[in-house]
């Protein structure tokens, strides 16, 4: 693959669990996105679209799992395998490089909302899902909180940091409050690098896209998948969707399935990682 231009997230890598212990990792994840792992088979391959700095794929190492993490930034993907240990893939969600119905497992939590073409990158996780294979995504809420701050003061911000006065600015004012409350609402476990990883994802990057549940339905009816649980995390910004892609069907790109065995299957995973 030859050598992509820096991303945002290469420059602001999603990194706000630095130093986190397994037990306060594993804490952090939604509770359909737990069970979600918890019910991955031992022999499963799972692929972490957007795996970032390593949080998800650190839960899914953790528990011995096989797992592949793949996100458009280099560095992020770089941070995720010297921590976990598990294999990387630096590649664009919306054109997932890998073989149709080649995983067990598909995870994009709080991924598809920044790439720019959400329902692109929802159909590419279902493309590479095998028959019968789970995937769960988390997307941002319309309507909530969030979205306003985004909006404002987001705007703001997002002008201020595009040039060196305002960015000191920010640096002064802004981001030293947002660290503080953060650090009282972990009990102290978030550090100051952390803090800077949340506040740049949420206030900085430059796409964001907020999804409904009804988008969501119609995508999956668009590509073969059914809904079979679904979260709307009152406390959080994301709600959790877990889908299942349906038996001896068409994939989302319009293509038969391939035929062939587990093993074959496992191997396009791991000669793409190659």
């Amino acid at each position: 693959m030859k050598r992509q231009e820096a991303t945002f997230y290469d420059d602001h890598p999603f990194d706000w669990t630095e130093g986190y212990r397994q037990r306060d990792l594993d804490a952090t994840l939604a509770p359909l996105l737990r069970s979600f792992i918890e019910g991955v088979a031992s022999d499963a391959v799972v692929l972490d679209i957007g795996c970032g700095a390593g949080r998800v794929t650190a839960c899914l190492a953790a528990r011995h799992l096989r797992v592949v993490g793949l996100d458009l930034s280099r560095a992020s993907v770089r941070l995720m395998t010297e921590r976990t240990g598990q294999p990387g893939v630096v590649g664009d969600g919306l054109r997932l490089p890998f073989l149709d119905a080649c995983v067990d497992r598909v995870i994009a939590d709080g991924v598809i909302h920044h790439t720019g073409d959400s329902f692109r990158a929802f159909a590419e996780g279902c493309r590479v899902l095998k028959s019968g294979g789970l995937f769960y995504a988390a997307v941002y809420k319309p309507g909530g909180r969030y979205q306003k701050l985004y909006r404002f003061p987001g705007s703001i911000i997002r002008r201020l940091v595009n040039q060196p006065a305002g960015k000191a600015i920010v640096h002064s004012t802004m981001l030293p409050l947002y660290y503080l409350a953060h650090v009282v609402k972990s009990r102290g476990r978030r550090s100051w690098h952390g803090a800077k990883s949340l506040f740049y994802d949420y206030f900085v990057t430059p796409r964001v896209e907020f999804l409904s549940r009804s988008e969501l339905q119609t995508w999956s009816r668009q590509c073969a998948v059914d809904i079979v649980d679904y979260d709307r995390n009152p406390s959080l910004n994301v709600h959790s969707f877990l889908l299942r892609k349906r038996a001896r069907v068409a994939s989302a790109a319009g293509l038969s399935e391939p035929a062939g065995s587990r093993s074959a299957e496992r191997l396009a995973v791991v000669e793409a990682v190659e």
